[in-house]
C-alpha cells in the first residue's frame, strides 16, 4: 500500500472525528476568521468587498507587469488581491486571506509546486517538517516570496509564519480529554492527541490543506472596527513548531484557553520569516 493510500485510509477512518464539530454560521468565511466582512455568497456583494480593498491597498508589481494588492488591519489579518493589468485597466483574478501572526514553524522548502494557471498571483510549496520529514502544501500569502523558491531550486530550510483557517474547530479542555472523547464514541481509529494528517496531498490536485491537533499556547478573541470577531489562537503540533489557528467566533460554543487541544480540518497560508 502507498503512502498515500495509508494516509487517505486514516484521514477516512477519522471523518467521525471531524463530522460531530459545531456547524458554523453561513456567513462565516476565511475572510471573516480575520476579521474582514467578505460575503461570498453574492457575487455582487463579493465584488463590492473586494474592490473596497483595492480601493484601500498597497500595491506590489508582480512578474507580467501584473500586480498584487494588500490591505492589513491592526489585528494581522490581510487581503491578498491579484489584479491582471492591462494598461489603464486592472481585472481582480485573486482574492486570499492571509494573517500575520507569532507562529514559527521550522520547514525545508522541498520546490514548488504551484498550478501553472493561478501564477503570478498564487504559488505553493511542497515542504517537509519535525525529525519524522512530515509532507505538507502551503500557499504563499505573499506571491512576490515565490521568487525565492525557483520550481527546480534546492531544497531550502525556513521558518514559516504559518496560520491554519478553520470553519468548525473542535475545542478539548486537555489531551486526556480528546483521547476519551474518541475512546467514548469507540471510534475505529484512535489519533494521538498531537496527530497530524497532510490532507492536501490527497487526489489528484494538491492543496494547501491539513487536519490535525494542536496544544493551546494562546487564545485572543479580538474585534476590529467593523466589530467582525474572531480568536486568534496559537497551538504547538507535533514537532514543536507553532501555528496561528484563527476561527470565526460563532464557530465554538466554548472558548478556547491555554492548555486545551484544538482538531480540525484547515486551509493554510504562510509567510516566510526566517532562514
Amino acid at each position: 500500500m502507498s503512502m498515500r493510500a495509508a494516509l487517505c485510509g486514516l484521514l477516512a477512518l477519522a471523518a467521525p472525528i471531524f463530522a460531530a464539530a459545531p456547524v458554523s454560521a453561513q456567513s462565516t468565511t476565511n475572510f471573516s476568521m480575520i476579521g474582514f466582512d467578505v460575503d461570498l455568497s453574492d457575487a455582487d456583494s463579493y465584488h463590492a468587498a473586494i474592490s473596497d480593498v483595492v480601493a484601500n491597498c498597497e500595491m506590489h508589481e508582480l512578474d507580467g507587469g501584473n500586480a498584487a494588492c494588500v490591505q492589513q488591519k491592526d489585528n494581522g489579518g490581510q487581503v491578498w488581491v491579484g489584479l491582471r493589468i492591462d494598461g489603464d485597466d486592472a481585472t481582480i483574478i485573486t482574492a486570499n486571506p492571509a494573517f500575520v501572526g507569532k507562529s514559527r514553524f521550522p520547514a525545508t522548502v522541498e520546490g514548488r509546486v504551484s498550478d501553472k494557471e493561478w501564477e503570478p498571483f498564487e504559488y505553493q510549496l511542497a515542504v517537509t517538517f519535525s525529525d519524522l520529514e512530515i509532507p505538507l502544501i502551503v500557499e504563499l500569502a505573499d506571491p512576490r516570496e515565490a521568487a525565492n523558491f525557483p520550481k527546480d531550486g534546492p531544497r531550502r530550510d525556513v521558518v514559516l509564519d504559518l496560520t491554519a483557517f478553520v470553519f468548525a474547530p473542535q475545542i478539548y479542555s486537555s489531551a486526556e480529554d480528546f483521547l476519551k472523547a474518541q475512546a467514548s464514541r469507540k471510534a475505529e481509529l484512535q489519533l494521538a492527541s498531537d496527530f497530524f494528517i497532510p490532507s492536501g496531498l490527497f487526489g489528484e490536485i494538491t492543496h494547501s490543506r491539513a487536519s490535525f491537533a494542536g496544544k493551546v499556547i494562546e487564545a485572543e478573541l479580538m474585534t476590529t472596527e467593523d466589530e467582525v470577531s474572531h480568536w486568534r489562537t496559537l497551538v504547538e503540533v507535533q514537532g514543536g513548531g507553532t501555528i496561528n489557528v484563527v476561527f470565526d467566533d460563532n464557530a465554538v460554543d466554548t472558548p478556547p484557553k491555554r492548555g486545551n487541544v484544538i482538531v480540525g480540518d484547515y486551509w493554510l497560508s504562510a509567510r516566510v520569516i526566517g532562514k
